[in-house]
């Protein structure tokens, strides 16, 4: 199995949505946020070959969306993923596989591409997957939720007939493990990437951040926030005991850490780049 990072630009959201009710002079220490309150985020998505497959895992933003939407979310760029899979030696048209996490705008609408004609598919040979338990819940959301998916690109994907649902956790390619976790979002489908020295755990929106890792430090965008705490606490009982390496979306500045277990509970333990794991 291969990792690659991939980036799909840069964003940023407002630092008390990041961490709930942590105060901000406990969060701002170790993750800064600019004079309106807005933390730095990032779109990192990864690359994951094994076997026969090119696996991208997330794809961010895309192209969809208007000037001022863009700089009220602190969009960097929309086209920063073919760029940046340009960069590593890879094509859209290599991806046998795009792989959501949850279908939260800034995690699957980067997939298609909006031109003069319509939308089209990015990546035209590729197989899509997310979990059936999101996809359903998508379709009837709730108000607080509903402005994350947006239907459009969703029913667009749906309907290129390359969507496909997974229903149970387990192995979905070889060494690619996928989990449920309905805190955040019911069907959340996070993936355990078993290489051969190492298991990376995806992160996605469980774990924004190396700053979230504490169990208490959840954002303001988990629909169930007790949940999350009970996802985040039996999960990360198994990451400590078997070592994991936490690969973060979102966080700007750490791009994987471990974890270790302390008298307060969990905390991070050392921060590294993927290059230096594989």
């Amino acid at each position: 199995m291969k990792l690659t990072p991939i980036s799909a630009g840069h964003f940023h959201c407002d630092g008390g949505a990041l961490f709930g009710v942590i105060p901000k002079v406990l969060w701002n220490k170790v993750y800064p946020s600019d004079e309106n309150n807005f933390t730095q985020l990032t779109l990192r998505c990864l690359l994951v070959e094994t076997g026969n497959h090119k696996i991208l895992i997330e794809t961010g933003i895309g192209n969809h969306y208007s000037e001022k939407y863009l700089q009220n979310n602190g969009v960097t760029s929309v086209t920063d993923l073919e760029e940046s899979l340009s960069k590593t030696g890879h094509a859209a048209d290599e991806i046998t596989d795009v792989f959501f996490t949850h279908l939260h705008w800034d995690h699957c609408t980067g997939a298609a591409r909006k031109t003069e004609g319509g939308l089209e598919l990015v990546f035209q040979s590729a197989q899509m997957w997310c979990s059936r338990t999101q996809w359903e819940h998508a379709q009837v959301s709730n108000p607080r939720e509903k402005a994350a998916f947006h239907r459009e690109i969703l029913d667009f994907l749906s309907d290129s007939g390359k969507l496909n649902f997974v229903e149970n956790e387990g192995e979905l390619f070889p060494g690619f493990e996928v989990c449920f976790f309905n805190g955040h979002t019911p069907g959340q489908m996070l993936p355990l990437l078993h290489t051969k020295d190492k298991t990376f755990f995806y992160t996605s929106d469980l774990i924004p951040t190396a700053a979230n890792i504490p169990l208490l430090w959840i954002a303001s965008y988990d629909l169930d926030p007790v949940k999350v705490m009970e996802e985040k606490e039996q999960f990360l009982e198994e990451v400590v005991e078997k070592d994991y390496v936490l690969f973060f979306v979102h966080d700007y500045y750490t791009e994987c850490a471990t974890v270790r277990k302390t008298e307060k509970g969990f905390a991070l333990n050392e921060k590294m780049i993927l290059t230096e794991l594989i």
